[in-house]
C-alpha cells in the first residue's frame, strides 16, 4: 500500500505542476511541495521495510516454531552492509547456510538490523542457534541457546555451495504458520499488473488535482489549438468561460467592474442584485475564488450592470486593431469595463459612475504609450489624448 501511496502522490505532484502552469501557482506550488513530500517519504519507507519485511516475524511465529522444535544451526558466510541506517543502527544482509533438526539443509541471505555492539555476534564462519518458521525454511530467526548439547553436536552445516539457495521474498511475512505477501505482490509475474494499477492510480490523483481547474484545462488545450502556449484571458473564449464560471458562482448576472488581464478575470460584484454592498471575485486557472469585499465600493447601486450589456467577444480584435493602429504591442496590458461617469451636472448622480458602460485599456513600450476606449457594443474604437 505504501507503493500506491507513493504512486498517488506522483499523481498529485504532476498536478499541482500543472495547475501552477495553469497560473495558479500558490496553489499549484503548495499542492507539489506536500505531494512530493508524501512521494518521497512513502518511497523511503517503501524500499526499508522491503528490506526489512523478511526479518519482522510476528512473536507468534517465532513462538509456535520453538514450540514445534523447528530449531537448526546456521553459519554466517558473509555480512554485508546495504548502507540504509535505521535509529543509526545499519542494515545488513546476511548470507547463513542452515541445517534443521530433521536434517534439511538450504541457504538464504536474512537481511537484518544489527546493533553495532553486536557486530562480533555476525562474523562470517561464527555458527549460531536458529528458529525455523516454516517447514523447509528458508526463514529463520537467530535464537542462541535453543539446541541441547547434543543437538548441537550432531548438526553439522555443510558449505555453501553443497546446498540449495533458496531467496526470501521481499515483503512477506509469516502468520498463522502460513507465508502470506502484500494485497499487491512485489514479484516478476505480477510486475506488469502492479505498473498499470500504479499508473492509473497516479493519473487518477492527477485528475482529481485538476478537476477544479477543469475550465482552465479546456481553456489551455484551446490555447494550444491556437499555436499559444497558454490562455489568454483576453480572447473571446476564455472571457466567455470565465463569465460563465463567475455569474454561476455569484448567482447573478450584475457585476459593477470587471478587469480582464492574460492570467485572471476580476469582478467587483454586489452581493446580491440591485444592493450597494460589493464583492471580489477572482477567475484564475479555470477557477473561481471569492475574496470578499471589495477593496473600493461603489458609492451608489447604479454602478452595476448586467454582463450582457457588453460584447466581450470583440475586447479581443480591439486589443488587435489598436496594436496595429499605434505599433505597440498588446503586452499585458488589463482591459477595464465599467460604467461611465456621469456629467450632468444638474444629474443627481453627478460624477458618479452611472453612465453607459465602456472598455478602456492602454499600450505601451519603452519610449511610447498609447490610450484607447471602445464602445459597449465594441464597434467605436477611440484613442485618448
Amino acid at each position: 500500500m505504501l507503493r500506491l501511496l507513493a504512486f498517488v502522490a506522483l499523481g498529485a505532484v504532476v498536478g499541482g505542476l500543472l495547475v501552477a502552469a495553469l497560473g495558479d501557482q500558490e496553489a499549484g506550488f503548495a499542492i507539489f511541495g506536500i505531494a512530493l513530500a508524501v512521494c518521497i517519504i512513502s518511497t523511503v519507507l517503501v524500499r526499508v521495510t522491503a528490506s526489512l519485511s523478511p526479518a519482522l516475524p510476528s512473536p507468534a511465529a517465532v513462538t509456535a516454531a520453538r514450540d514445534a522444535r523447528r530449531l537448526g544451526r546456521a553459519r554466517i558466510d558473509a555480512v554485508r552492509q546495504t548502507g540504509t541506517l535505521v535509529n543509526d543502527q545499519p542494515l545488513c544482509e546476511i548470507d547463513v547456510t542452515v541445517v534443521a533438526l530433521d536434517g534439511t539443509t538450504w541457504a538464504t541471505t536474512l537481511h537484518l538490523i544489527v546493533p553495532l555492539i553486536e557486530l562480533a555476534a555476525y562474523q562470517p564462519g561464527a555458527e549460531r542457534d536458529v528458529v525455523v518458521l516454516l517447514d523447509g525454511g528458508p526463514e529463520v530467526v537467530f535464537a542462541d541457546g535453543e539446541l541441547s548439547p547434543a543437538e548441537r553436536g550432531r548438526l553439522i552445516v555443510p558449505a555453501r555451495s553443497a546446498v540449495e539457495v533458496r531467496p526470501i521474498d521481499a515483503g512477506t511475512r509469516i502468520r498463522d504458520g502460513r507465508r502470506s505477501g502484500p494485497l499487491l505482490g512485489i514479484g516478476r509475474r505480477g510486475r506488469p499488473w502492479r505498473l498499470a494499477l500504479f499508473a492509473m492510480a497516479a493519473v487518477a490523483a492527477a485528475v482529481v488535482v485538476l478537476l477544479p481547474y477543469r475550465d482552465g484545462v479546456a481553456i489551455t488545450a484551446a490555447a494550444w489549438q491556437d499555436g499559444r502556449l497558454t490562455a489568454d484571458m483576453r480572447t473571446p473564449d476564455s472571457l466567455q468561460t470565465a463569465e460563465r464560471a463567475l455569474r454561476a458562482e455569484i448567482g447573478h448576472d450584475q457585476v459593477v467592474s470587471i478587469v480582464a488581464t492574460p492570467d485572471a478575470v476580476i469582478v467587483d460584484a454586489p452581493i446580491r442584485a440591485g444592493e450597494q454592498a460589493t464583492d471580489e471575485w477572482e477567475f484564475r486557472a479555470g477557477r473561481v475564488t471569492h475574496r470578499g469585499a471589495a477593496l473600493i465600493q461603489p458609492r451608489v447601486a447604479q454602478e452595476q450592470f448586467p454582463w450582457s450589456d457588453v460584447a466581450l467577444d470583440r475586447v479581443w480584435p480591439a486589443l488587435q486593431e489598436a496594436s496595429s493602429r499605434s505599433g505597440l504591442p498588446i503586452g499585458t496590458t488589463p482591459v477595464s469595463i465599467r460604467r461611465a461617469s456621469d456629467d450632468d451636472v444638474q444629474s443627481p448622480t453627478f460624477i458618479e459612475n452611472v453612465g453607459t458602460p465602456y472598455i478602456s485599456f492602454g499600450l505601451d513600450d519603452d519610449y511610447r504609450s498609447a490610450s484607447f476606449t471602445l464602445s459597449a457594443d465594441g464597434s467605436e474604437l477611440t484613442p485618448i489624448g
